[in-house]
């Protein structure tokens, strides 16, 4: 049993972390990573080479209806 739970918790660890080759720009709200070819200036986002820092790439919150009375 402690087996199994060793496995999941290292499992969620390499999970968490799938994004090891961005580097974190001081001053700026993504990370970059260094070996791509940027098309944006570097203080600027640039959808293939960044990674925003908090947060989902391409996250859309799902529309919630308001139920009016």
């Amino acid at each position: 049993m402690k087996t199994y739970a060793a496995l999941l918790f290292a499992v969620a660890i390499l999970l968490c972390n799938p994004h090891s080759r961005y580097v974190t720009l001081p001053g700026y709200a993504f990370k970059t990573d260094p070996a791509c070819k940027r098309t944006q200036p570097i203080s600027r986002f640039d959808r293939r080479c960044d990674y925003p820092s908090l947060g989902f790439p391409d996250f859309v919150p799902p529309i919630i209806g308001i139920v009016g009375v």
